[in-house]
């Protein structure tokens, strides 16, 4: 794609925007299904697409050095608040971590799914971050955000790819092409409304690579956590049923493989995918490989256990889900 054609069709996303359409929007993470985070109605269009409960709070997106104050209830921020805010986003953004703070009364509620808390994110990916700028031209302010949790059905596979966005919702979404998502799995989000980091939902960025920043170990999701994307039990999930290698009792005779080792035997399947054998290349295959597989319509998708290293922490929560949901009601 010519540099003419791509600001071509950065300019038009970002006037579908500010038109109040929505759109599929290519980050480092997955796609997302992109409208202005400050109009309701737009952003209500986003929660009927995807069938997508309205208490469920969507991430705004905002431009890589706007200001994140203008989201934020400065009467509910305490010092430690801002200094934790402030280290992390200096460290991780833009990037794949979204925080979750005090949103200010100006904000409406529709994007944060009637919480007093916002999830704000600043995405690394070079058209997100054009779509962003021409946007606050369009609007003739810096203080522009795009809602965009992932460009699928609610509760399924996240799409990586701009074909997958198109597959999901054929002629109701124009989707702006960035090829794949180099990450390949949602962002980490942090809570901070408490003072101390809260692990809301693990990404590419590790507790460790919090603590290492904040020297705060991150507490984990508990009953007192506001509601965040991708928490609910049952998520990213294919049509086809998955399980762990270790909990298929037997093969079935249709049954597609996703493995990472070569010692894993997976002569008994029709279809076999490997993904590198390291958590962040598997993470950035994971959600193409069980949308190929699912395509192909196996009776099962079986999954060869992964390695209890923390460091697959990240793709196992995503697999936990998957299974959950794939299995729900069969």
């Amino acid at each position: 794609m010519s540099d003419a054609v791509a600001s071509a069709d950065v300019v038009l996303a970002a006037q579908k925007i500010a038109a109040g359409e929505v759109i599929g929007l290519p980050t480092e993470t997955v796609y997302g299904l992109a409208a202005d985070a400050q109009n309701p109605q737009a952003v209500a269009r986003i929660f009927a697409l995807k069938h997508r409960p309205t208490s469920h709070p969507l991430i705004t997106h905002i431009a890589a050095g706007a200001d994140v104050h203008y989201w934020l209830d400065e009467a509910r921020m305490t010092a430690d608040m801002t200094d934790i805010m402030n280290a992390l986003i200096d460290a991780f953004w833009p990037g794949p971590l979204t925080l979750v703070l005090p949103k200010s009364p100006a904000i409406n509620d529709v994007v944060t799914g009637g919480q007093h808390t916002i999830a704000l994110r600043c995405p690394d990916h070079a058209l997100a971050q054009s779509v962003l700028r021409v946007l606050s031209q369009l609007h003739n302010t810096p203080h522009v955000g795009i809602a965009a949790p992932s460009a699928n059905r609610f509760g399924r596979v996240s799409p990586t790819h701009a074909q997958h966005v198109r597959e999901e919702f054929n002629d109701q979404v124009w989707v702006l092409d960035g090829d794949a998502s180099v990450i390949g799995i949602e962002s980490t989000i942090i809570d901070l409304t408490r003072g101390t980091p809260v692990l809301l939902r693990h990404g590419h960025i590790t507790p460790d690579d919090i603590f290492d920043v904040t020297g705060l170990q991150p507490l984990p999701n508990d009953a007192h956590a506001p509601r965040a994307s991708g928490t609910l039990l049952a998520h990213y999930a294919p049509a086809t049923p998955v399980v762990w290698s270790s909990s298929a009792d037997s093969v079935l005779a249709d049954a597609g493989c996703l493995c990472f080792s070569n010692e894993f035997d997976a002569t008994p399947f029709k279809q076999v995918i490997q993904l590198e054998n390291q958590p962040k290349g598997y993470a950035r295959g994971l959600y193409h490989a069980l949308r190929e597989l699912d395509r192909a319509a196996h009776a099962q998708i079986v999954v060869e256990d992964l390695p209890a290293d923390s460091a697959w922490d990240a793709v196992r929560d995503r697999l936990k889900r998957a299974i959950v949901g794939s299995n729900e009601g069969k």
